[in-house]
């Protein structure tokens, strides 16, 4: 039979209700899976790559790119093969290959990331998002050209008919986009999410397909969602995991602590009955140090921006009393986790689940020191470093209120990340500190007050504060010994809302750390 006379026997069948049915929800289904997969996939590959500008820009474009492919090939497709049988094969291809996405994520993804030191953050990301990605996406793309030419009977209703088709599949981006964040991923994880649009696909397309010899393929495919799959990124000693819309979250016990691991760096830490962490965490409690006055008589409340688990929340506690804190996290699986393993129970902690920006313009309280903890590795917020933002923050604190951020990845010779915060900082605030040189020797704490503000205080005010753990933190910065408190002068124009190439520079900063790296598995290798 040649093509054009299968073509018209397939347009008598699309005047079948059920048919007609069957291929408007696959051009559904298809929206859902396509905006499903984007959505799903951003979180799949951050625990290897983070999630900043470059890797959406990575994702973002290849699934056009791949989409654009599909809707080319679709309409040659179309006009060669006008079958529904062929546009259903194509389908259920896709949800396949994207019921089989999880379950070789891990090793594509492991060797994209190792190829970061040569190839770096951008164009790793690309290769891996290429592998795991593009024939399932191009299949996708085939699907809205396919339709309209099958659903076409009559050429006077064209437009009609094209309108309805893309409507629907909107309509299903619509829902792709929203039912990840919100159903899927806090449900059953990121891999599971994927598979569930794997499955979503099989089944419209045997819904096209219309024969009983099908089914077996749908049964397959919801048995899938049962396969067990390894973790993401293993880490030794993980006690928990969690996959939450923002973060791929493990819990560590190393024996004498607990770590909270967010993708792929510690982000809260753990002792029970220790004090200090030797980290960063220690240096962000020196803030209120730095005025004159004991901080007894002034420090009342205190905001955190980026609480975690609690570490820092719970230092204060200890430190300064129990002084009322709000404490603002964006993931509340974070939050659960910090009750559940970290102790975060503070009765003066108030937490609020909430990005840190968006809590202050709805915020009305003012506050005596504010501690931002939310810049993590390569990911830094651009919303809550620019000089915009620190406007605001300035605008809800009291006077002479003080300032601690943690800013991470500076490294030793290459302070531009560093000094960039600093120039913004200093357009709000007068005095401007910076403590580096801390056990790990990269990141640095920003801390800022107003004009009485001075380093010279940090001593005595810990003395007076009375707290041991906390004067020996003072001892520390003023040791001749590393960590060192000094001022950092600021580089280049203030960032702004307008203009915040932060992510340039963070991504830099972690290429270069992932070369060091592999230079250094090298030379292990040699020995």
């Amino acid at each position: 039979m040649c093509p054009g006379g299968e073509g018209e026997g397939t347009r008598r069948k699309v005047g079948d209700r059920f048919l007609r049915a069957a291929l408007i929800w696959l051009v559904f289904s298809s929206g859902v899976a396509v905006m499903g997969l984007e959505m799903s996939a951003s979180r799949l590959i951050a625990p290897y790559f983070g999630s900043t500008l470059s890797v959406w820009t990575s994702l973002i474009g290849l699934v056009l790119a791949f989409l654009t492919a599909g809707y080319y090939l679709g309409g040659r497709l179309a006009d060669r093969y006008t079958s529904a049988r062929v546009l259903g094969g194509l389908v259920m291809a896709a949800g396949v290959l994207i019921l089989l996405v999880p379950v070789v994520s891990k090793p594509i993804l492991e060797a994209a990331w190792s190829l970061t030191p040569r190839a770096g953050l951008l164009f790793a990301s690309l290769l891996g998002t290429f592998a795991l990605f593009s024939i399932p996406t191009v299949l996708l793309g085939c699907v809205c050209p396919y339709a309209m030419k099958l659903s076409i009977t009559d050429l006077g209703q064209t437009g009609r008919v094209s309108a309805r088709i893309y409507a629907v599949s909107a309509i299903g981006s619509v829902v792709g986009t929203f039912v990840p964040v919100l159903v899927t991923i806090p449900a059953v994880g990121v891999r599971r999410s994927i598979m569930v649009f794997g499955v979503l696909l099989v089944v419209a397309a045997v819904l096209l397909l219309g024969r009983l010899r099908f089914l077996p393929m749908v049964v397959l495919a919801g048995l899938a969602l049962a396969i067990p799959l390894p973790p993401i990124a293993l880490a030794e000693g993980a006690i928990a995991r969690e996959e939450s819309a923002y973060n791929y979250l493990q819990v560590v016990d190393t024996g004498d602590a607990r770590l909270l691991v967010v993708d792929w760096g510690a982000f809260s830490c753990y002792a029970p009955g220790e004090f200090r962490t030797h980290e960063y965490f220690d240096y962000l409690l020196l803030g209120p140090l730095l005025r004159p006055e004991p901080p007894g008589k002034w420090l009342h409340s205190v905001l955190i921006i980026g609480l975690g688990a609690g570490t820092v929340s719970k230092q204060i506690t200890q430190a300064y009393g129990p002084v009322a804190i709000d404490g603002v996290e964006v993931d509340p699986a974070i939050v659960d986790l910090g009750r559940r393993f970290f102790e975060m129970n503070e009765p003066n902690l108030r937490v609020h689940v909430s990005d840190g920006r968006a809590f202050l313009a709805g915020s009305r309280r003012r506050y005596d020191w504010v501690v931002i903890d939310a810049y993590q590795g390569s990911d830094i917020p651009f919303h809550l470093v620019t000089r915009e933002f620190f406007e605001t923050l300035r605008e809800h604190m009291t006077p002479g209120g003080v300032l601690s951020v943690n800013v991470a990845w500076w490294r030793p010779g290459d302070a531009e990340l560093l000094r960039r915060v600093v120039a913004t900082v200093e357009t709000v605030f007068p005095s401007v500190y910076v403590v580096t040189g801390m056990s790990r020797g990269s990141g640095a704490v920003l801390l800022a007050g107003g004009e009485q503000a001075s380093p010279d205080n940090i001593v005595g005010s810990a003395e007076m504060v009375g707290h041991e753990g906390l004067t020996a933190i003072a001892e520390d910065v003023a040791a001749d010994t590393p960590p060192h408190i000094s001022v950092i002068d600021g580089l280049g124009a203030p960032l702004t809302d307008d203009r915040a190439p932060i992510e340039e520079i963070a991504d830099r900063l972690y290429r270069e750390a992932r070369q060091e790296a592999h230079q250094r598995e090298r030379k292990a290798l040699a020995k």
